[in-house]
């Protein structure tokens, strides 16, 4: 084949049979329809056709950024402190727990495990006998930060208060 023949066959298009044409049309029009109706009532279960609500809302100017927390307390200190929500302290990621707040909540025995997880990955410190998720709301006044926390309680375990 000499040069200009094959500049000559680049140039020809590539014809798709109409089975293969047909398919991917169809295709194109289902994956449009599911991105379509993700965007216009989709939500977090709906990804990847769907926005993810953290990606696709915004805290009003006046509102609160909201945050969960945990809070464990031991035998030798009983005061409420701020505890680590990563797996090397309780063996879960902040999201795995905040995903599950509706279930802690309907049963706080729940966040006995994450005391019990807490004894068998850091055994050289005190054992949890007290563990409570909590939500934390920073206040914004114009879109700045108040300085105001506002801390709610939404669940919590006490050792012999149920499993542990």
């Amino acid at each position: 084949m000499t040069t200009s023949g094959a500049a000559a066959a680049a140039a020809d298009p590539v014809r798709l049979r109409p089975l293969a044409a047909s398919w991917r049309a169809l295709l194109t029009v289902v994956l449009a329809g599911l991105f379509l109706a993700g965007t216009l009532v989709g939500d977090d279960p709906w990804w990847p056709f769907g926005p993810w609500r953290m990606f696709s809302t915004a805290t009003r100017p006046g509102g609160a950024v909201v945050a969960m927390s945990i809070q464990a307390r031991t035998a030798e200190d009983p005061r409420w402190r701020p505890a680590p929500l990563d797996q090397t302290t309780v063996g879960l990621t902040r999201a795995e727990v905040e995903g599950r707040i509706p279930q802690i909540v309907t049963d706080p025995a729940r966040l006995g495990t994450l005391a019990a997880s807490h004894r068998r990955l850091r055994p050289q410190d005190p054992a949890w006998t007290g563990v409570r998720l909590v939500r934390r709301a920073a206040v914004l006044d114009g879109r700045s930060p108040t300085g105001e926390i506002r801390e709610t309680v939404l669940a919590e375990w006490t050792s012999g208060a149920g499993r542990p």
